[in-house]
């Protein structure tokens, strides 16, 4: 009895043991399946390539190649659990070809560790440079030009003659004529003999002579006093 529990627990054992195997198994097949993970894209002047989860034990080898137009970038190159790079791609008139290599021995033959893929790397689009606008020149503005005030003519009043005080002539006294004592001739001797004697009548032969030299001082007053007058009249004109 005692040999029979024994034999059907070891049994139980066995299937629990093999239960847990069936289940256990696919989940570590999926976790290291998944843990691998090889990645890499192309652009027109880049290449970048990431690789985790990759092992790192003794005796397993991981290594990664890269090739760009037929030049190696890569050739072989060992890495551990991670790998991690970005390559430039020189200038090209043309589409260019890269091709990515890596494998591992830790599963040489699984297809999701192991790659070797070929990508076409296109020709980069050069965008057509927008055309610079010419600057448009402002022209410049005529400076429109002041017109210069005529200047009013300042009037130069006409002075004022100051009339010239003519100064007053002085009257010319007009001198007195003193007349000439008239010398009364001595009567020559009469040898006749001598008539009667007329009577005294008021004249005598001195008479004439005397009246003319009164009528020549009345003549010279006369011109004296023309004279001045025209002196007075000429110098009132100027």
């Amino acid at each position: 009895m005692a040999r029979q529990r024994r034999q059907i627990g070891i049994r139980n054992a066995a299937l629990a043991g093999t239960a847990a195997a069936a289940v256990l198994l696919p989940l570590a097949l999926a976790t290291s399946a998944s843990a691998h993970a090889p990645k890499w894209q192309v652009t027109c002047d880049k290449i970048v390539i990431d690789l985790t989860n990759y092992s790192d034990a003794s005796g397993v080898k991981n290594v990664v190649s890269l090739t760009v137009d037929g030049e190696k970038v890569l050739d072989q190159k060992p890495f551990g659990k991670e790998f991690h790079g970005t390559f430039p791609v020189k200038d090209h008139a043309k589409p260019v070809s890269a091709t990515f290599v890596v494998t591992t021995t830790e599963d040489p033959k699984n297809a999701d560790w192991n790659k070797t893929e070929t990508k076409t790397i296109e020709v980069c689009q050069t965008p057509t440079p927008t055309p610079t606008p010419t600057p448009t020149k402002t022209p410049t503005p005529t400076p429109t030009p002041t017109a210069t005030p005529t200047p009013t003519p300042t009037q130069t009043p006409t002075p004022t003659r100051t009339p010239t005080s003519s100064p007053t002539p002085t009257p010319t006294k007009t001198p007195t004529a003193t007349p000439t004592p008239t010398r009364t001739p001595t009567p020559a001797p009469s040898t006749a003999t001598p008539g009667p004697v007329l009577a005294q009548t008021g004249s005598s032969d001195a008479t004439p002579i005397i009246a003319a030299a009164g009528g020549g001082v009345v003549l010279l007053g006369g011109a004296l006093v023309l004279l001045a007058r025209k002196r007075r009249s000429g110098g009132s004109e100027s």
